[in-house]
C-alpha cells in the first residue's frame, strides 16, 4: 500500500469509530481531554489562543473556548479562505453571534468579521486531527489547510493536538509536507 492509501484507510477506520462512540462516553472523554489541557503550563500562561471549532465526533473545544473568553483572554478560530486555499486565524468575542456554518459545514467566523489575527501574538494553537501519534505526527482530513497554516507560525507558538484515546497510535503515516504538533492531549495519558 502507498502512504496515500494508508492514510485513507486509517481515516476511514477512525472516522467510523468517532461515529460509533456512545454519547455518554464521548462526553466523559471530552471532559478529561479538556481538563488535561487546562493543567498544562502552556495553556495556563497563554493569553492568545487559537481554538478549532469541532466537527461531529471530534473533541469539542467549545466549553473551554467559552471559559477562556470569560477570563478575558483572546480567542481566534480558523476561517477557510477558498480563494487562496488557506486557513486564516480570526478573533472572535461571542461564538453564538460570530460563528456560522462555513466551508464544509464547519462553524467559522462570519465573513464580515474576517480580519487576520496577528499570528505573532498567538501563544497556543489547538489542532484537530483524525489520528495522531505520540511523536506529534498528525493525520488530518486530507485537505492540507492546517499543514499550510502551521508552517507559517512563529517558533514560540505551541501547537497541541486534541484526541480521544482511540485516535492515538504508535505511528501514523506521514509525508514530507505533513506538519507535526508539539504535543497530543488525549484522555488516556
Amino acid at each position: 500500500m502507498t502512504i496515500v492509501q494508508d492514510k485513507a484507510k486509517l481515516r476511514q477506520t477512525v472516522l467510523a469509530e468517532l461515529k460509533r462512540q456512545p454519547p455518554k462516553s464521548k462526553l466523559r472523554k471530552n471532559k478529561l481531554v479538556l481538563e488535561k489541557l487546562k493543567r498544562t503550563p502552556e495553556f495556563r500562561k497563554s493569553m492568545a489562543l487559537m481554538f478549532y471549532v469541532a466537527m461531529s465526533g471530534e473533541v469539542d473545544t467549545k466549553p473551554l473556548l467559552l471559559e477562556v473568553l470569560r477570563e478575558g483572554r483572546e480567542v481566534a478560530v480558523p476561517y477557510v479562505d477558498r480563494e487562496t486555499n488557506s486557513l486564516i486565524s480570526v478573533q472572535i468575542h461571542n461564538p453564538e453571534q460570530d460563528l456560522h456554518p462555513g466551508t464544509y459545514g464547519i462553524l467559522e467566523p462570519r465573513s464580515d468579521l474576517v480580519c487576520p489575527f496577528d499570528i505573532n501574538r498567538l501563544d497556543l494553537v489547538l489542532v484537530p486531527g483524525i489520528a495522531f501519534d505520540r511523536q506529534g505526527h498528525r493525520l488530518g482530513r486530507g485537505k492540507g489547510y492546517y499543514d499550510r497554516f502551521l508552517k507559517t507560525l512563529p517558533s514560540h507558538v505551541r501547537c497541541f493536538g486534541l484526541a480521544f484515546d482511540f485516535q492515538v497510535f504508535k505511528s501514523v503515516p506521514t509525508e514530507d509536507f505533513d506538519i507535526s504538533v508539539d504535543r497530543v492531549i488525549a484522555n488516556d495519558e
